[in-house]
């Protein structure tokens, strides 16, 4: 089911990229053909130019917000990589992109994780990580992947920790609104466990436990 739905992910990414980007992509160029009959005809209505200024400064923005997303969600091969492969170059990518510090602890002998548990926790991660930045404000994380050693079955904890604004679970917005709602369906669709605890001022904790399939 997992790997269906990122499948789908896929492909919703792609109408993006090929609707709506080039959309704003054209609405640029008649832009640039505006810009070009305004200052022809040297008009100086700082009311027009003003306006125009602003269109730009909006289509610009949304089309670097909605070209970070894409990029941010394109399928890092996972039927080829293993699992902390994956969430080393995740990690590394919003340290460059963020200039969050981020600490990773991992066990180095983990155990193999099939791909539904792959896809699961890397999306899982990324979408803590961004709430931690967007947020919360943190400029650390500290994240660790350990084998369950008394579980009696193989399994997993994700841990990510991190030092943002925090939050009043008992009072906090909709689940939809932090992806909350997505990191617990996912966790359900391989059977895990997911737990939440945040404090404001104190920043949040995702933990994270799955069966390895």
């Amino acid at each position: 089911m997992l790997a269906i739905t990122e499948w789908e992910l896929q492909r919703i990414l792609l109408d993006i990229h090929d609707g709506p980007v080039q959309h704003m992509y054209a609405a640029l160029s008649q832009l640039d053909l505006l810009e070009t009959a305004l200052e022809r005809s040297s008009s100086t209505d700082p009311e027009v130019l003003l306006r125009k200024d602003r269109i730009r400064t909006l289509l610009e923005d949304g089309l670097a917000e909605v070209r970070s997303f894409i990029g941010a969600s394109r399928a890092p091969e996972f039927e080829h990589r293993p699992l902390r492969q994956l969430l080393d170059e995740l990690l590394l990518q919003h340290e460059h992109l963020t200039d969050t510090r981020i600490a990773l602890q991992a066990d180095d002998d983990l155990p193999a994780a099939d791909l539904p548990v792959r896809i699961a926790l890397y999306r899982i991660l990324q979408e803590a990580l961004s709430n931690a930045y967007r947020h919360g404000g943190a400029s650390r994380v500290e994240v660790s992947l350990r084998a369950v050693k008394d579980a009696p079955h193989p399994r997993l904890r994700l841990e990510i920790v991190d030092n943002g604004a925090g939050f009043d679970t008992t009072n906090a917005p909709g689940e939809s609104h932090f992806g909350l709602r997505g990191m617990r369906d996912r966790v359900e669709m391989v059977g895990g466990a997911f737990a939440l605890a945040s404090t404001p001022g104190e920043g949040t904790c995702v933990r994270v436990e799955v069966d390895i399939l």
